[in-house]
């Protein structure tokens, strides 16, 4: 399962943002919409301003009718003023009869329902041009001041949305700011400094793999740089190794072409010795070709096959041993109990098995045996040569290339191979993937 499954993506983050946004906006709306009803509500019954607002209201109205020269009759021209006040509601009344309702209401001919019915503090007197009139004014300028409450809320809670939904896309475009910044430093050059992951979404994946990405980068410049300079350290090496050998054979070879020797004798053995100092650089060449050949080029290894791992270790251990034995070394060797089965380009593992036998003939203490270890720890086939170290060998000559050959066979194999030296022992430790039988 992806290791980022359980993290909310960026589209369900921000729907979810935006739900959230919306019902915080609406719970907003209707506590700040019943707050401030409750305070007109509240003003409103306790206070006089109806009837103030009646009273001027009224008049407003007597100002109008004088300065504009009604008369009773001009119930349009006072129908327009009242349209104009909007908020408000004119009842006309003259010797007791309804003359003029701005709600539209006609009391009819005979008069039923005209006589005034509310107090007679709440009628103003007017004056027309001809005659006088009593006026009720009804006025609804509080709902003037809940609209405004209603517009208020709607604003606030719209403001919070908007707020709201800032903030949250603020807070993931500042981090794509932060991650552009930061691969602008990495485009630099700078690939020690780290990518900031925040979260659990598609950003945070993108500078996850980012981060790995650097983190790859700056292992494969290290084992390039690592290689670069073992390369350079082994070529310094070998470039000492065969100039000593060549200076040898071209010294010999200017004594044979001069004729410089004195006797029949001399000739042979100079011509031997240059024979040994060309063998010795073919074989110094042969190790750096076959070092490079398996370092640069892993892929080109043969096919593999499958083989009984027990005879093929006993058979490769057995082509080596009489050389040692001939040599007068002591040979101590424990064989695997388990039967498996190893998937091995066979060639190749007897040439790790030359190389290794090789040094301890030149390297090893006579005087001490020689132990091959063979086991099987958790399907992997672990092999141990370990020698006493000749404190006489001559070391000065050895390039470690051999060694190096052999490490990388057994890279190549998907082993892993070791080496451990003190100052009498030396020992090397490798291991291939076994195939246990049933």
């Amino acid at each position: 399962m992806n290791k980022f499954s359980f993290g909310l993506k960026l589209k369900v983050q921000l729907i979810a943002a935006l739900l959230l946004a919306t019902v915080m906006s609406v719970l907003f709306y209707a506590a700040t919409q019943y707050a401030g009803d409750e305070l007109l509500n509240r003003y409103f019954t306790e206070s006089s301003f109806e009837s103030s607002q009646n009273r001027k209201t009224a008049a407003q109205l007597s100002a109008y009718v004088a300065e504009n020269h009604l008369r009773i009759q001009d119930a349009e021209r006072i129908s327009e003023w009242v349209d104009d006040k909007k908020y408000v509601r004119v009842y006309i009344y003259r010797a007791q009869n309804l003359i003029y309702s701005s709600d539209g209401y006609d009391p009819g001919e005979d008069g039923r329902f005209a006589a005034p019915l509310m107090p007679e503090d709440s009628l103003f007197d007017v004056s027309f041009l001809d005659g006088e009139t009593r006026v009720f004014v009804e006025s609804f300028f509080e709902y003037r001041y809940y609209n405004i409450v209603t517009f208020s809320c709607l604003a606030l809670s719209f403001a919070l949305f908007l707020l709201f939904m800032v903030l949250v896309i603020h807070r993931k475009t500042s981090y794509i700011e932060v991650l552009e910044n930061e691969i602008q430093i990495l485009e630099g050059g700078n690939l020690e400094y780290p990518i900031t992951i925040r979260g659990q979404d598609e950003l945070s994946s993108l500078a996850r793999s980012v981060n790995e990405m650097r983190k790859s980068f700056i292992e494969r410049l290290a084992n390039e740089e690592e290689a670069k300079n073992a390369n350079n350290e082994l070529v310094t090496a070998m470039s000492h190794d065969l100039r000593t050998p060549l200076t040898a054979l071209i010294g010999y070879l200017d004594i044979l072409k001069h004729r410089k020797y004195k006797t029949e004798e001399q000739f042979t053995r100079y011509l031997a010795n240059s024979k040994d100092n060309a063998y010795q650089i073919k074989h110094l060449s042969d190790q750096l070709f076959e070092y490079f050949t398996f370092a640069h080029h892993p892929n080109e290894l043969p096919e593999r096959q499958t083989y009984n791992g027990i005879q093929l270790i006993d058979q490769s251990i057995g082509i080596h041993s009489p050389l040692l034995v001939n040599e007068g070394f002591q040979i101590v060797f424990t064989p695997c109990p388990i039967p498996f089965a190893l998937n091995i380009h066979v060639l190749s593992i007897q040439r790790v098995f030359g190389n290794l036998f090789t040094n301890i003939i030149k390297y090893a203490d006579k005087s001490e045996p020689v132990k091959i270890q063979c086991s099987l720890r958790e399907e992997k086939l672990q092999i141990e040569i370990e020698n006493a170290i000749d404190p006489d060998a001559d070391t000065t000559c050895s390039t470690g290339i051999g060694i190096k050959v052999c490490e990388k066979i057994i890279q190549n194999h998907g082993g892993s191979f070791e080496v451990a030296r003190t100052e009498r022992t030396y020992r090397v430790r490798f291991s291939l993937d076994a195939l246990l039988e049933d």
